[in-house]
């Protein structure tokens, strides 16, 4: 068994409100969330509207991860896994709605993530393949953030290829 969690809180330094981009915080991706899209989770509930922003980024990130590796015939191995987490932003954002932290719902903006993995251990070098799906995500209504109800695995499967443990 292995754990993880990140506890992040980034803020801006000098004569701006935002931090850099490549200082602030994502979710999804193959070390991360790994049942969404890199950069493409939050912040908080905020739900993208086709407005084109790829990148979704936050000034505050909660993350935790749990996974069981286990042998399976030589040089191969087996995870089962699951993430949860998100990010936020630590001030309002017009452009942003509900991405704001807030003590009374970060909880209900949790984002939950499970999957299986398969690892080629070299002993050096370990190469990882990872199939996960989302069971619940925050950019929902909140009676319908339960996803795994509407599973289609055409749509929700993510493929997560990587090199090295996710941590």
């Amino acid at each position: 068994m292995a754990f993880r969690s990140i506890v992040g809180l980034g803020r801006a330094y000098g004569n701006t409100d935002v931090l850099p981009f490549e200082k602030s915080f994502f979710a999804g991706g193959a070390n991360d969330l790994r049942a969404w899209l890199p950069r493409s989770l939050g912040p908080g509930s905020y739900q993208q509207e086709g407005t084109g922003r790829v990148d979704q980024v936050g000034d505050i990130k909660l993350l935790g991860q749990a996974e069981f590796r286990f042998p399976m015939y030589g040089f191969l191995e087996g995870a089962l896994f699951a993430d949860f987490g998100n990010i936020w932003l630590s001030r309002s954002d017009n452009d942003r709605p509900n991405g704001q932290f807030a003590w009374n719902r970060f909880m209900d903006e949790f984002a939950l993530g499970t999957g299986l993995g398969l690892r080629v251990n070299l002993g050096f070098f370990i190469f990882r393949l990872d199939f996960a799906i989302p069971l619940r995500d925050p950019t929902m209504s909140p009676g319908e953030r339960w996803v795994i109800e509407r599973f289609k695995l055409s749509n929700d499967l993510r493929v997560n290829i990587g090199i090295g443990y996710p941590f």
